[in-house]
């Protein structure tokens, strides 16, 4: 089947975009906070201005609700599997949030020139640069072509960790449970210029250690 492509990309939102954004973020916390007793921490790391990359781990489905409401203050692309796109309907919802569709089968160049293009006139990306939604909650290898953007954009990088939305919504499970504790918590903002003073293989290794350690800290205080 084929993904019909979304139109070029721009960092400015219009008017109705961010009303729209606005709108969903507000009836996504009510949602996530009443059901799953949300909490956040740091979300005000994330600089208001400027190219930023979140780069988070995937946990299931709800991960960019879950960032959506955490970082209100910021909107963000992100980028989004095509395959989500088979469904009309969906598709266009979202579209209208900002969702760059990615072919994981391919180099997919068009798709990382979009998201370049984004944060190049100064929008927020983000990324879940293990591919695939986790199967057991932990954070696994990210693909190096997080570096790729990096490299071309550079963006400040935010790391991210999502903590409890694995239990709620799994791999194979067609809905959320309707109970259940979910958290996210940011990191210290990066300057790309020293990630790119490091090989390729240490800057991954970092990123996805920081992020399985904040994520490690939210399992803590969610078991509390």
């Amino acid at each position: 089947m084929t993904i019909k492509r979304s139109p070029p990309v721009t960092a400015r939102l219009s008017w109705w975009a961010w009303i729209w954004w606005y709108f969903l973020e507000q009836v996504c916390y009510a949602w996530i906070t009443g059901c799953y007793r949300f909490r956040s921490w740091g979300a005000r790391r994330v600089p208001r201005h400027g190219p930023v990359l979140l780069v988070s781990n995937h946990q299931s489905f709800l991960d960019p609700i879950i960032l959506g409401v955490a970082g209100h203050h910021r909107p963000f692309y992100a980028m989004a599997r095509s395959t989500l796109f088979r469904n009309p309907f969906f598709a266009w919802l979202i579209r209208s949030l900002r969702a760059i569709p990615i072919d994981q089968t391919t180099a997919d160049m068009p798709a990382i020139r979009r998201c370049i293009q984004v944060m190049k006139e100064g929008g927020c990306l983000l990324i879940f640069p293990e591919g695939a939604r986790t199967e057991v909650g932990t954070t696994t290898s990210f693909a190096p072509g997080t570096m790729v953007l990096i490299r071309r954009a550079r963006p400040t990088v935010v790391p991210v960790a999502v903590e409890g939305a694995q239990h709620i919504w799994p791999r194979g499970r067609s809905v959320p449970k309707l109970r259940g504790r979910i958290a996210a918590m940011y990191g210290a903002p990066i300057p790309a210029d020293e990630l790119l003073d490091q090989p390729v293989e240490e800057v991954l290794k970092r990123l996805e250690r920081q992020i399985e350690s904040m994520r490690r800290e939210l399992a803590r205080r969610l078991s509390h």
